[in-house]
């Protein structure tokens, strides 16, 4: 439920004599306790953070036991997924994510739940996150999405009361801000790629009319040259002197540090940053991504939260305490539970309370699905992450441009069967 950073994983794997040993201690294959259904449940959220919502629901529900066990995100909780699925010791209730999701749909792990009546109120953007050729394979309730935080005083100094509402309008503040002295904009691309063109990219298949579910069908994969004309569109900003090249080395945590300190006035952000900004005392605003261009769709990047999955081979009681779990989940009780733990609600018909200066992205972007994260709807997800990672970095240094940037990561991801 805690909201995590798509593209960062653990890179860590069990070993399988610790699997067996955590699999005989958690009792995992179910079985009864008296009259009592048992329902296995496999979480990348650890007990402390699911034991309200599992104790709520047995208190609903008598007849049913939850038997919990827990690995965290991202690559230690898929290898223990898999050695289980591959082991018959499947859970019955599960997490499907960008990661994961390709693998359990193949090989059809996960039950088909389009038509289950929790999913009725179920966002389309977070459908379409587990979605393949028109099924829905998960439950997600919450999601994310970035935007522009920026100090108040400082953009104030050249007579900006907030952010502009188009990319143009945001390099020409830029450019006023840097002509003043201040620091316009900072990024850390040592951790990750920028957040700006996974924004630009899901304006651009709006426009196309282009449904995302189909990238990931497509051969060959070519993410980079999908993402040419975004990438293109937020390279100005190096190519234009209005953000240090030196980013490459500087790291999120960095880039938070510097605008807390009051050394740069704007900075790409989601909400994970907002409690220690808020933190820091000074006059602050969030502001929803800029447009690519004008009259597109505004998009933020952003990504729904992971889903909860049904094992496709439960039947009979186990299949029905599983979608009453799932019914659960997306229930008043839980979605308000999880909004006040601070997770950005999607469901329709419920409006989540969220920080004053995170409403408009919330508004604008959350709840009306334009968020886009570029990992979720691409084949070999953990592949792409690797090769643009290292390409934005040449591409920021100024060593290749954005034709060869775009040409190195098709390549990559055609020559990975």
């Amino acid at each position: 439920m805690k909201l995590k950073r798509a593209w960062k994983g653990i890179a860590a794997a069990l070993g399988v004599g610790m699997l067996v040993s955590a699999m005989g201690a958690c009792g995992v294959g179910g079985g009864a306790d008296g009259s009592k259904t048992t329902l296995t449940f496999l979480s990348w959220n650890n007990e402390q953070t699911m034991r309200p919502y599992i104790d709520q629901f047995e208190q609903q529900n008598p007849g049913i036991k939850v038997d919990f066990s827990y690995s965290p995100p991202t690559a230690e909780y898929v290898q223990t997924l898999q050695t289980r699925l591959v082991g018959n010791q499947a859970p019955d209730v599960f997490v499907i994510t960008s990661e994961n999701k390709a693998d359990l749909i193949k090989n059809s792990y996960v039950r088909d739940l389009t038509d289950e009546p929790f999913m009725r109120n179920i966002s389309q953007a977070n459908k379409d996150f587990v979605s393949h050729q028109g099924k829905v394979y998960g439950m997600s309730v919450s999601s994310w999405a970035s935007g522009i935080v920026y100090n108040k005083d400082l953009l104030a100094k050249v007579g900006a009361k907030k952010v502009p509402e188009t990319w143009d309008g945001f390099l020409q503040l830029c450019k006023k801000l840097k002509a003043a002295g201040v620091t316009p904009f900072l990024e850390g691309i040592a951790d990750a790629p920028s957040q700006i063109p996974d924004a630009f990219l899901g304006s651009q298949l709006a426009r196309d009319k282009v449904d995302v579910n189909s990238l990931i069908d497509r051969r060959p994969q070519q993410p980079g040259s999908d993402q040419r004309e975004a990438v293109a569109a937020w390279m100005k900003l190096y190519d234009q002197g209005l953000s240090t090249r030196d980013t490459v080395g500087i790291s999120g945590d960095d880039r938070k540090t510097q605008f807390i300190n009051g050394q740069v006035a704007m900075i790409c952000t989601g909400p994970w940053d907002l409690p220690s900004i808020s933190q820091s005392g000074f006059k602050w605003g969030m502001a929803p991504m800029p447009l690519m261009e004008e009259g597109m769709p505004n998009y933020a990047q952003g990504s729904p939260s992971p889903a909860y999955a049904i094992y496709s081979h439960l039947k009979g009681a186990k299949l029905k305490a599983a979608r009453k779990f799932l019914t659960f989940m997306d229930s008043r009780w839980a979605l308000q539970h999880s909004a006040d733990n601070g997770d950005a609600i999607t469901v329709q018909g419920f409006k989540a309370k969220v920080k004053p200066e995170y409403e408009e992205v919330y508004r604008t972007s959350l709840q009306t699905g334009r968020y886009f994260l570029v990992m979720n709807f691409y084949a070999k997800p953990d592949v792409l992450t690797t090769v643009r990672q290292s390409e934005t970095q040449q591409l920021v240094q100024g060593s290749i441009n954005v034709d060869q940037w775009a040409k190195a990561i098709d390549d990559k991801m055609a020559s990975v069967k």
